[in-house]
């Protein structure tokens, strides 16, 4: 397994995120570091304010700033939630009506959004799954489409006539190249910074079939990351396992045999975090070694010691410069903090 890192770093006073090389990358997590509520109350609704007071619906995935704010891709409310460095939670995009329209923050529209990520000027990229786009909230805080005329379909080309078919995931590279999980295609795309639709990865046919990137196959591929040499890692339920599309140009299956990963960050050590789909977050260390790194296994709500708290179906995973992680725990309603 080739060691490879991501690393996201935070300059702020963050409680629980910031910037700075992780020292536990490379160490096994052990049962003494601990899960804690980081946003939310645990009541599905749309409510603002404190962390501890906040309501999310449903948090499907989580992008980190360089000032360590936290954007929340809250898919129940149709909206996208910040949390500031502070603990306060905004509602960054989105009326709170399922919809598609552009317009100012405030005004606009999604429906159901999935994956979202963030440049590094502060634009925000949303996976708008349930209308088939890929939205961006600008730095001027408009919302426009940014690739897909809004058909569910398969077509590669220029950003306003693509098409894609319930978009997951996403990834940002350094040259701020946008990969799409186009979830229903059974592909990756490759949205390039000009704008240029293309196809990454995958024939558009479901399988598991490792190889040259146009005669490989996925199935509903769902999470994507990017590490700093170019390397991105693709969670597949459906088939149990994370591929790896290498800067060389190959697709391998990376790890198989796992617990339905739907969502996955890779730490600055080369190790894997990823939700699981039975309420478990799993580790991949870089020596291959793979173990339960928060999480009993049992559907709950339990803040605490990692290997005694509980999760209710966890999906997206972001990890910072010191290792930890925030996790969206979609039917918990709230927004879980991993110390190792």
């Amino acid at each position: 397994m080739k060691r490879s890192s991501i690393i996201i770093c935070a300059l702020s006073a963050a409680v629980f995120f910031g910037c700075g090389k992780s020292k536990t990358s490379d160490v096994t997590p052990t049962p003494t570091s601990g899960v804690a509520t980081y946003a939310g109350n645990g009541t599905a609704g749309l409510q603002n304010g404190s962390a501890g007071s906040a309501e999310f619906n449903g948090p499907v995935d989580l992008a980190l700033d360089l000032n360590g704010n936290l954007y929340v891709s809250d898919q129940g409310n149709n909206v996208i939630r910040k949390i500031d460095a502070g603990g306060n939670v905004t509602t960054l995009a989105g009326d709170g009506t399922a919809g598609y329209k552009n317009d100012a923050a405030a005004k606009a529209q999604f429906n159901g959004p999935q994956g979202i990520v963030i440049d590094n000027v502060g634009n925000v990229y949303v996976a708008d799954a349930g209308n088939h786009v890929i939205r961006k909230i600008g730095v001027d805080g408009n919302v426009t489409t940014y690739a897909g005329d809004g058909t569910a379909g398969y077509k590669d080309g220029s950003a306003s006539t693509a098409e894609f078919s319930a978009p997951n995931g996403l990834a940002i590279d350094k040259a701020r190249n946008i990969y799409v999980a186009d979830y229903s295609n059974h592909v990756i795309r490759k949205i390039a910074s000009n704008g240029t639709v293309s196809t990454f990865a995958g024939k558009g046919t479901p399988g598991a079939n490792d190889g040259a990137p146009t005669s490989a196959t996925f199935r509903n591929p769902s999470g994507l990351s990017i590490d700093q040499t170019g390397n991105l890692f693709v969670a597949e339920a459906a088939n149990n396992d994370i591929r790896q599309l290498t800067t060389s140009g190959q697709v391998r299956t990376y790890a198989s045999g796992l617990k339905g990963p739907s969502r996955l960050a890779v730490d600055g050590g080369g190790n894997i975090y990823y939700s699981a789909n039975n309420n478990t977050i799993q580790w991949i260390s870089a020596t291959e070694t793979i173990i339960t790194y928060a999480g009993t296994g049992t559907l709950g709500f339990v803040d605490g010691p990692l290997l005694t708290a509980q999760f209710n179906t966890p999906l997206g995973v972001i990890v910072d410069g010191f290792g930890r992680l925030a996790v969206a725990d979609y039917n918990n309603n709230r927004i879980r903090i991993v110390t190792p």
